[in-house]
């Protein structure tokens, strides 16, 4: 008698890292098991038929805020945020370390992981801190399994302060000794304090005046200033949510001379212009700006190119009474929104429909460049034989229409920048290590399947 799998997904079209083909998808204990042709015959306990649809792996999001633990869980919290991004086919979320207290040592790693392991339905990975009071720490936080060190070259806020370059640089020395990763939020700390500062002081409160206060060129000499520091000290660096299109370029020429650097751009940078500020006010706040729609035509073309890593959705929600107090006064709002729903979905409508993105190269993009610039492949971010068993099936074709009251998140807003976007492209089924967690609108998986992931050593 022939081995029976514990599921096979039939008639699909299986997206590989080469190539997509038409086969039979097998999972065994919670790993691919298997990829064959349509025709061949397999036992199995559940059948999935896929007809019409594309199995991708699924996507991991490396750029996600949750606000737990902290008084500010009232925003978002992983039950509910993991929900919310299994219903996008996202399967493993990397969570900043921006929570009250931060990711800093033993005590708060240990403090956000035991939350998540009781009420994350998705697999989890964690990004330690960087800044000043941690920066001595960086290999202890590596030996607990944190995936990268996130610093703001920008002002942050008082809990999690702002990395002057002297610290960013010897940190940086500091973890290439273990070949450790530092994620930067790049932009010139000083040119957009002083911007910001003279536009409100003047009067100046529009929302699409905002990206003036944060100019491009802050970004530019932030990713410049940040790479030259890697360069230097040997270290790996990444710079999250890139919203410039130029530093696709900049990092393209900083790899060619050998740095090892990488880059993420998000969703709402590529499908909005800073129009969606007068549109949207408040709820389209986020650091850096969405810039002009020239600006994101451009990053476009630099994702095209291959100058752009991979994308994160910077899911960071406030509530509509945090937004609205920069209703008349954009300075005064909170800067982010929630967006690890549409991740997938919005590659899939703007780049694979609207553009024609190929299939393998989506996969890269939300999955695949992630789990290697995090070192979590080959577990994760692949379908190949021996990895986790985690997958996307999506309708390419089904549009639909993004409602806040329907989203699994915490924080439902009805104005959000997504509100009334209509997609081309949904997530019909995710599965976490084989396991449906999320089915045609329901969440079918338990609470706390989602498992810690260490980077893979």
């Amino acid at each position: 008698m022939g081995t029976i799998f514990d599921t096979a997904i039939v008639n699909g079209i299986i997206v590989l890292e080469h190539r997509a083909v038409r086969g039979t998808l097998l999972i065994q204990n919670g790993k691919i098991a298997g990829i064959t042709d349509g025709d061949s015959a397999v036992e199995c306990k559940q059948l999935i038929d896929a007809e019409g649809r594309v199995i991708l792996p699924g996507a991991i999001d490396p750029h996600v805020h949750l606000w737990e633990p902290g008084p500010q869980d009232y925003r978002e919290d992983y039950r509910c945020g993991s929900q919310a991004a299994a219903s996008g086919g996202v399967t493993t979320l990397i969570e900043m370390p921006l929570s009250v207290p931060p990711v800093i040592d033993r005590e708060s790693f240990q403090l956000k992981k035991d939350i998540a392991d009781r009420h994350c339905l998705i697999d989890f990975a964690l990004w330690g801190g960087l800044i000043p009071a941690s920066a001595d720490r960086l290999s202890e936080m590596h030996e607990l399994g944190c995936v990268g060190y996130k610093a703001f070259i920008s002002y942050a806020n008082d809990n999690y302060p702002h990395t002057p370059d002297d610290i960013l640089f010897k940190a940086m020395k500091h973890a290439a000794k273990f070949n450790g990763l530092i994620g930067v939020h790049a932009e010139n700390a000083d040119i957009v304090e002083a911007a910001s500062k003279e536009m409100e002081q003047s009067g100046v409160l529009d929302p699409e005046s905002y990206p003036d206060g944060r100019p491009a060129l802050a970004e530019l000499e932030a990713m410049e200033r940040a790479i030259r520091f890697a360069e230097n000290a040997g270290c790996r660096l990444h710079i999250v949510h890139m919203s410039v299109a130029e530093g696709g370029e900049l990092v393209r020429k900083a790899k060619k001379r050998g740095v090892k650097v990488s880059n993420e751009t998000c969703p709402h940078y590529l499908l909005f212009d800073k129009s969606i500020l007068r549109e949207k006010g408040p709820f389209a706040k986020c650091n850096p700006p969405i810039r002009s729609y020239e600006n994101k035509e451009a990053l476009w073309e630099q994702l095209f190119k291959g100058n752009i890593d991979f994308i994160g959705s910077d899911h960071s929600p406030y509530t509509d009474e945090e937004k609205l107090k920069g209703k008349h006064n954009i300075w005064e709002a909170p800067p982010g929104f929630g967006g690890i729903d549409v991740l997938l979905p919005a590659m899939i409508s703007e780049g694979v429909n609207a553009r024609g993105l190929g299939l393998v190269e989506l996969a890269k993009l939300v999955s695949t460049n992630v789990a290697k610039a995090f070192e979590l492949y080959p577990k994760k971010g692949t379908i190949t034989v021996g990895s986790d068993a985690d997958l996307a099936i999506v309708d390419l074709n089904e549009e639909w229409v993004y409602k806040g009251e329907s989203s699994f998140s915490k924080t439902k807003s009805s104005q959000g920048i997504y509100e009334g976007y209509r997609f081309k492209g949904k997530v019909k089924i995710t599965m976490v290590r084989g396991s449906v967690v999320y089915e045609n609108g329901k969440i079918t998986g338990d609470a706390s399947y989602g498992e810690f992931v260490a980077i893979q050593r």
